[in-house]
C-alpha cells in the first residue's frame, strides 16, 4: 500500500515539527555573518535557513558562522541546506564554520560525510559538578 492507495482524508498534509524552526541572522562589520538557529533544522526550517543565508551572502558575507546549538534535530532538508550554504560561500571564496553541533546532528553529519566537508565544531560539553 502507498499514499496514494489511501483516500485523501487519512494523509496527514499538516504535519509541522514538534519544536518549530528560529533563524536569527547578524551580519558583522568585518564582512562575516552569524546564522543562529533554534528548533528543528528539518524541510519546515530548510526555506527560512537558505533565504537567511542568501541575505546574508548578498549583502557581501564573505565567511559564515553556523550557529546549531539550539538545534537537537536535524534531517536530509536541514542537511541539504547546509550544503546550500556552504556551496553559496564557495562560490565566493568564502568559509562556512557550523559550530553547537550537538549530538543527533553531529551524528548525521559524521554519517553522511558532510564532517570531512564542512568545518564543524561541536557544542561545548558542560563539566562536570565537583562534589
Amino acid at each position: 500500500m502507498s499514499l496514494d492507495d489511501l483516500p485523501p482524508d487519512d494523509v496527514d498534509h499538516t504535519s509541522v515539527s514538534a519544536r518549530p524552526c528560529v533563524v536569527h541572522i547578524t551580519l558583522e562589520p568585518d564582512l562575516g555573518g552569524t546564522v543562529s538557529v533554534r528548533g528543528d533544522m528539518d524541510m519546515t526550517a530548510a526555506p527560512v535557513f537558505r533565504q537567511a543565508v542568501d541575505r546574508l551572502v548578498d549583502e557581501g558575507a564573505r565567511s559564515l558562522r553556523i550557529d546549531l546549538s539550539g538545534v537537537s534535530f536535524i534531517d536530509s532538508s536541514g542537511l541539504g541546506s547546509l550544503v546550500y550554504g556552504y556551496r553559496r560561500l564557495r562560490d565566493r571564496d568564502g568559509d562556512i564554520v557550523v559550530c553547537g553541533v550537538g549530538p543527533q546532528p553531529a551524528r548525521v553529519l559524521r554519517i553522511t560525510h558532510l564532517d570531512r566537508i564542512l568545518s564543524v565544531e561541536a557544542a561545548a560539553v558542560p563539566a562536570a559538578p565537583r562534589r
